[in-house]
């Protein structure tokens, strides 16, 4: 039965828990888990939120989230999708000067638009990668139920 219950989707799972232990559901969709800690885990748990600028209920909704494969962008993926996001927007620029100094001239520079071909295809196969870490809904649940069974041993 354990086995078939990580191969259900988290809705499911969910479902499935709040029936087996008659979990009562907050009038706006959300359900209440209770969690336990002693002093020492609160404390270092609770540092660890107040460090970083969320409550304690955010934090768990953060963790348990990951747990369940939802996409959570860290600081470290949201400035790569913004560097990226940015030179492509420069290579773009650079792309429409060219055209402009082609309609004036009627030649083309092709060194240089070589030059931002090949960067542009440098930066979005950087794009697809992060990208595609990122919508890897199984990897992302892998990755967080690993993280929650380290952290139970």
């Amino acid at each position: 039965m354990h086995n078939k219950q990580l191969a259900l989707l988290p809705e499911e799972i969910a479902t499935s828990l709040s029936r087996t232990r008659g979990q009562q559901t907050d009038p706006h969709g959300y359900k209440i888990v209770s969690v336990r800690l002693r002093e020492a885990e609160f404390e270092a748990f609770n540092a660890q939120a107040v460090a970083l600028g969320i409550t304690n209920n955010m934090a768990l909704r953060i963790a348990a989230r990951k747990i369940g494969g939802f996409l959570e962008l860290d600081a470290r993926t949201q400035q790569a999708l913004e560097t990226i996001i940015g030179e492509i927007g420069d290579i773009s620029h650079a792309i429409n000067q060219l055209n402009a100094a082609y309609a004036q001239s009627g030649r083309v520079d092709m060194q240089e638009f070589q030059a931002q071909r090949a960067a542009f295809g440098y930066e979005f196969a950087k794009l697809d990668a992060t990208l595609m870490s990122m919508l890897n809904v199984s990897q992302r649940r892998l990755d967080g139920r690993l993280k929650l069974k380290d952290a139970s041993k």
